[in-house]
């Protein structure tokens, strides 16, 4: 049992000693609100120390607390507190490569040289996964005999007084994956001069790696958005992707397990098909689609700003895809689901913004419940839209990286309550694979205003199990996620 696990059991049995104590005076009190407040006191300290435990927001722990269930809540935010054990690759084959075999053949070739471990993973699809190692544990295992070039020991970093950079939330994420350091994402920024080595914080001061300084501490503060420091080594070590020719030419992305379910759940037939992308990424899925659809499919993607656009362009320089074949649209969803375009979708790839509180790294995670509700929001008043411009019986793959229900499960079974959609199938091997129960619990009130439990529908709805997925961190040792298919069904 390591140290966490330690530190939650002393929250519990001292949450649960406050409890006994007052349940042993409940007849000594004589009015029901002295009661009340003392429960409720003793609730409040039990989730603000879950919250200081995980690092979320009190009231983003509470909520899943009592969606899932304090032991599942704990252990999935624990879970996706470090990074995953793997990185999914997705393989792509341009005009100057003569196969998939030769593109194969390159990329192990390649990761073999920087000495990483790989996996074919053809049940889905032309996918490669890469073991990312983590540098803490494995200098921390006395029983490792694995040697690192620059081994990740926190005891000589801290020892050796060196200038420390606290790090922007994101930012320190980005660095223990051995990405470099804008000037913008440091919160607290010592006096350094070009070249000297640095400590890379987070903002509770845990190192996340160390680097050298690219410009001096008066330079960083003139110069927004340049590369402040180079990191040297990250927790984690994980291949130099951007850095790497194939990469550039075009031989893979990369990707996460979530995308590759809801890509997967599409059946393509030889007829021309029409997909609707809405996605986080920067076209890598689009691109993904575009290769596993049939001849003359075209992509339409909604796409945010024109930072993003730029973004997805160069993508598709790299992925050497066609202008032609991925039209990029400049509005919003709604505005283009009430323009009524010609064109009918056969396909829609869903995923809307979400909390992502499945995407790890995710050592902390600072949300409002009125953030996570809007969001909530949004990803059904997109489902609501989508059947606007759909053909009947056109296939929907729903994709979030969040652990939160009412962002998953609970958008899917709104939807199937409003009529105009019903559960695709997906097999039997998957569902075993990543099964995801449904829960009795009430209607969230993003959708409608009812907070009741209804049995009989409750008994009626567990069909809907068959039709979605769930990637649990723990389990699939990934970015967690869920993954839910529908079929669109016009009245």
């Amino acid at each position: 049992m390591n140290v966490e696990d330690n530190n939650l059991l002393i929250i519990m049995s001292d949450s649960l000693k406050i409890i006994s104590l007052n349940t042993t005076h409940i007849s000594l009190l004589r009015n029901r609100r002295e009661l009340r407040f003392k429960l409720s006191r003793v609730i409040n300290h039990l989730l603000k120390d879950i919250a200081s435990l995980t690092r979320y927001h009190p009231d983003t722990s509470s909520r899943l607390c009592f969606l899932l269930g304090a032991r599942e809540a704990i252990h999935l935010m624990l879970a996706v507190r470090d990074a995953s054990k793997y990185k999914y690759l997705v393989l792509n084959v341009p005009d100057k490569e003569k196969g998939i075999d030769q593109v194969r053949k390159k990329i192990s070739k390649d990761l073999d040289k920087q000495g990483y471990e790989f996996e074919l993973r053809e049940e889905l699809g032309n996918v490669i996964t890469v073991t990312i190692r983590d540098r803490k544990s494995i200098v921390q295992d006395p029983n490792s005999t694995e040697q690192l070039v620059n081994k990740y020991k926190l005891e000589e970093i801290k020892h050796r007084g060196l200038p420390q950079f606290i790090l922007r939330r994101s930012a320190s994420i980005n660095a223990s994956m051995g990405a470099d350091i804008v000037s913008g994402d440091i919160s607290s920024l010592p006096a350094v001069q070009r070249g000297d080595e640095v400590v890379l914080m987070d903002m509770y001061y845990n190192i996340v790696g160390h680097g050298i300084a690219d410009m001096s501490s008066e330079e960083i503060k003139r110069s927004p958005g340049r590369i402040a420091a180079k990191t040297l080594e990250g927790r984690y070590d994980v291949p130099k992707f951007h850095d790497n020719k194939y990469y550039r030419n075009g031989l893979y992305s990369v990707t996460t397990l979530p995308r590759l379910l809801g890509i997967n759940l599409f059946k393509f037939t030889e007829e021309r098909a029409l997909i609707l992308v809405i996605c986080q990424d920067n076209g890598e899925t689009a691109v993904e689609l575009l290769n596993r659809s049939g001849n003359n499919s075209k992509i339409f993607m909604i796409t945010r700003n024109e930072n993003h656009r730029k973004a997805i362009t160069s993508s598709l320089e790299r992925l050497q895809i066609g202008e032609d074949q991925i039209e990029l649209l400049k509005i919003g969803l709604d505005r283009y689901t009430k323009s009524r375009p010609r064109e009918k979708f056969t396909h829609f790839y869903v995923e809307m913004p979400s909390t992502e509180t499945g995407l790890r790294p995710n050592p902390y995670f600072d949300l409002e419940e009125k953030v996570i509700i809007s969001n909530a929001r949004a990803q059904f008043s997109a489902l609501r839209g989508i059947s606007l411009v759909g053909i009947n019986h056109a296939q929907i793959s729903y994709v979030t990286h969040s652990i939160d229900p009412s962002e998953n499960q609970e958008v899917i079974i709104q939807a199937f309550r409003q009529g105009n959609f019903k559960p695709g199938k997906i097999s039997e091997e998957l569902t075993k694979q990543y099964p995801l129960e449904l829960n009795a619990l009430p209607e969230i009130p993003t959708v409608t205003q009812s907070s009741s439990i209804e049995l009989v529908k409750f008994e009626q709805e567990k069909v809907f199990i068959k039709s979605w997925l769930k990637v649990d961190p723990r389990i699939h040792d990934s970015d967690a996620g869920f993954v839910a298919n529908l079929i669109l069904e016009l009245r």
